[in-house]
């Protein structure tokens, strides 16, 4: 018999610039989507199909998955099998920051040369260090984090070639962040922003990996998660966030996340 499928997702309000999620026996699947965060990923055990813009690789233990701000990905088990993984989601501001200390002033944050890492130290420390911080809360663990960090970003970093996305796609995708109450119509983004509506689909999607509307729902998703991380009741969350109904949320919310609302806010610790 299968062991159940769990998850549990920490927070720790003194060290906000992460977020661990734990997933252990899963054999759900994800639609594409992406996070506002960098997110960086390891497997426990089995496999996955990990996919990006970049391509699908197989995804196993001994390396770790990155996956920039604002990218289309999903992460699916081989068929018939069961995975156990984890998800570490940094705070995109806090490594601009150390992006910054590191390499001067940057606006936005700098890509990273490779969407996987097999550097045997650094794999084995993040593993150890996030092992310990799903257990309990240590100043020292999360300084090491830190550490961790900052050696990753200096590694990894590409100073060289920095985001090539336009201000005008930029604009519009800030814009679709701060309207995550109502969703918005391409032609009403076009209108907005004086573009043909066929123009900006074409020219967001060469930005972003995916279509506007496909953007806002990500990040409708993402404000979903904050609201429930905090208590408030899901039929809140799904009018806070523009949706029709609960149903609509419910369905939307598990596409992404490959769990409930609910769910997602009773294994969620803080």
């Amino acid at each position: 018999m299968n062991n159940p499928t769990q998850t549990l997702t920490v927070h720790y309000a003194k060290a906000p610039f992460f977020q661990i999620r734990q997933t252990l026996h899963s054999d759900r699947a994800y639609e594409s989507h992406a996070h506002s965060s960098l997110s960086i990923g390891y497997m426990l055990e089995g496999k996955t199909r990990f996919r990006l813009p970049q391509g699908a690789f197989l995804l196993q233990k001994g390396a770790l998955a990155l996956i920039e701000p604002h990218t289309q990905h999903a992460c699916n088990p081989i068929e018939h099998t069961r995975r156990s993984y984890v998800m570490v989601y940094f705070d995109a501001a806090f490594c601009l920051k150390i992006q910054s200390e590191l390499f001067g002033p940057t606006q936005t944050l700098l890509p990273l040369r490779t969407p996987l890492v097999f550097h045997q130290r650094l794999c084995e420390t993040f593993e150890r260090l996030i092992d310990s911080l799903l257990k309990s809360y240590t100043t020292l663990h999360v300084h090491a984090l830190e550490v961790w960090l900052r050696e990753f970003l200096w590694l990894y970093s590409e100073p060289d070639f920095p985001n090539e996305t336009p201000s005008s796609m930029r604009e519009i995708a800030r814009f679709l962040e701060s309207r995550i109450d109502e969703p918005l119509s391409l032609s009403n983004l076009a209108q907005r922003f004086g573009y043909n509506p066929f123009v900006l689909l074409r020219r967001f999607k060469a930005s972003y990996g995916c279509t506007p509307k496909h953007y806002g729902l990500d990040q409708r998703i993402e404000h979903a998660k904050e609201l429930l991380q905090k208590g408030v009741s899901i039929a809140m969350c799904a009018q806070y966030c523009g949706f029709s109904d609960q149903s609509h949320f419910h369905r939307f919310f598990k596409r992404r996340t490959a769990l409930t609302p609910k769910e997602y806010q009773v294994n969620f610790v803080q």
